[in-house]
């Protein structure tokens, strides 16, 4: 009979603690098999006619004027040009009247996040003679937007910047931005956890459809913009909270704002063209998230299932992880991968779970189902599937492959969990090893295993060496965690870093003559798992493979 949730929450409602049960939940290993291979079909052009401010931000006229070139070519409608980051006094004759697409002048301020270095007075004059050229847009902030009048056919955009934190009063903001005479409201603020986020999105998208009820077509919408690496997922949802439009930036080189992202990337990886307030809301959680490549590989799948839905990156800290939980549903999300350091912590908050998740003690994988939140550890079942098939064996396989091997696992945090305990599970004589003693100790106890001091971890012997440390990423590539010295041609070593996929360790295996593993295929098998959870429909293993060392090779190219 399973446990009922017993959840009890904090003076602010935010969930502390739950009670949770194993009984009735499918096993990851009964969900879908190891081997997902499907022919993937073409991927269709992502069109780019919606409504997108991309922003330019450069040095000097000439380059301004070739990036907005480009980008009429490529079908952005309106481009925000930033007078701020010009070098030299702007000439408007150059820059306004020959432009090719609907245009936003701005001249930020450096207390509002600009580069403006003259006097507030030259600043305002400036914004005056370029309204003269009537731009289909000019920004005005809401302190100064008196001073400037309408003028012509220029249409006003009245900002607010905050940097730093989210306005005291956010109703009486909106209704002081009202009276300055705005046909868009722009409001940009900095959220500290994921209940500001929301309650801003919330606050945004109730002011703009009573105004979109009660007005029509003269509406005076409101454009909400969350800064800080936590706001680029509310940037990419942004239409889900009726928005009408958001911005993003013409090159990643050139980062106007915190959180705000390439337009290429909100159009090609994300599709923010086709969001909507039906879209499935999936993505990953941890900090920092911004390398990884889960976004890249969901997205794709979702693309070519034809599925409504967008895997967005949420960079939080451990404060937020109970909130982000507890707003789940009502931020449209119906599924998260947690990564680094937040797999251990999302457990108390599950109200179902794997029995693996309470073995390992980490959980990699959420679904949001019927008002449960239910866990799963994704990460050692597509381990273990690599490994036992390099060894010739297959997970199906009602005795393992691994039986009675001797493996020595390098690092007891959230994948050495995972590692150790399939390992564990498939009766292998398990070894544990951490420079971290004590926690290296803790799991061995747990698991029923051996455990040896990190410093002399060679004198083990193992038939298989896995390495769940972070020695050998990037961009520590010449570190390993093994010496080359103690590898024999009849081992097997399994190198859970992805990045780079050859890593010292993979490469000295190599050298040796050993079966090796790398972490890519690590990656792709937990993330084919995942996309099995979330969608009930299976991805494309190999293609998945294909576009996780595509990216890894951009990166090193870039």
């Amino acid at each position: 009979m399973a446990i009922k949730t017993n959840e009890t929450t904090d003076k602010h409602g935010i969930l502390k603690t739950c009670r949770r049960t194993t009984e009735n939940v499918d096993t990851l290993e009964n969900v879908v098999p190891y081997s997902i291979l499907c022919p993937p079909p073409e991927c269709r052009r992502i069109g780019t006619t919606i409504m997108i401010c991309v922003t330019i931000a450069c040095g000097t006229h000439s380059r301004m004027i070739a990036e907005h070139a480009r980008l009429a070519e490529e079908g952005i409608k309106l481009v925000e040009l930033r007078l701020d980051f010009l070098r030299r006094e702007p000439d408007i004759n150059r820059l306004i009247p020959p432009r090719p697409t609907a245009t936003v002048i701005t001249v930020r301020r450096q207390q509002d996040g600009g580069l403006w270095r003259d006097s507030e007075e030259n600043r305002l004059t400036l914004l005056r003679t370029a309204i003269l050229a009537e731009p289909e847009f000019v920004d005005l902030e809401v302190d100064i937007a008196d001073q400037i009048p309408p003028f012509g056919k220029t249409r006003r955009i009245i900002s607010y910047h905050n940097t730093e934190t989210m306005p005291e009063n956010l109703p009486g903001l909106h209704r002081e931005m009202l009276k300055k005479k705005p046909h868009f409201i722009k409001i940009a603020a900095t959220p500290k956890t994921v209940a500001e986020m929301y309650n801003f999105l919330k606050f945004i998208q109730q002011k703009n459809d009573e105004s979109q009820k009660l007005l029509g077509e003269k509406a005076i919408r409101v454009v909400g913009i969350c800064m800080g690496e936590m706001g680029k997922a509310a940037r990419i949802l942004s239409k889900r909270f009726s928005m009408p439009y958001t911005y993003a930036t013409f090159s990643e080189d050139r980062i106007i704002a915190p959180g705000m992202l390439v337009y290429e990337d909100l159009l090609g990886l994300y599709r923010y063209d086709q969001i909507n307030k039906e879209t499935a809301v999936y993505g990953i959680i941890g900090n920092p998230v911004g390398h990884s490549l889960s976004p890249l590989v969901h997205n794709r799948f979702f693309l070519e299932h034809k599925i409504n839905a967008v895997y967005v990156p949420f960079q939080i800290g451990d404060a937020s992880v109970a909130d982000l939980l507890r707003l789940a549903p009502e931020l449209g999300i119906q599924g998260i991968s947690v990564t680094i350091p937040h797999k251990v912590a999302v457990i108390e908050h599950l109200t179902k779970a794997d029995p693996a998740v309470e073995r390992i003690g980490a959980c990699n994988t959420i679904v949001f189902r019927n008002g449960e939140r239910i866990g799963y550890n994704t990460d050692y079942i597509a381990a273990m599937g690599g490994i036992e098939h390099a060894l010739g064996g297959n997970p199906s396989d009602e005795e393992s492959v691994l039986k009675n091997m001797k493996a020595l696992v390098l690092g007891a945090g959230g994948a050495g969990k995972a590692l150790a305990y399939g390992l564990v599970h498939r009766e292998a004589m398990v070894t544990v090893t951490d420079v971290d003693s004590e926690r290296a100790l803790e799991l061995s106890k747990h698991l029923g295993s051996e455990y040896v001091k990190w410093e002399i971890r060679e004198s083990v012997k193992p038939d298989i060496v896995v390495n769940c440390t972070p020695l050998g990423m990037h961009p520590n590539v010449n570190e390993t965690p093994y010496p080359k010295s103690s590898l024999r041609s009849k081992m097997l070593v399994f190198d859970a870093v992805y990045n780079p996929e050859h890593t010292l360790l993979i490469k000295s295996a190599q050298e040796k003559g050993c079966r090796v593993v790398t972490g890519v295929e690590m990656f792709v098998g937990q993330a084919c798992y995942q996309f099995k959870l979330f969608t009930g429909q299976r991805a494309s293993g190999s293609t998945m493979r294909m576009l996780v060392k595509e990216a890894i090779m951009r990166m090193y190219r870039e």
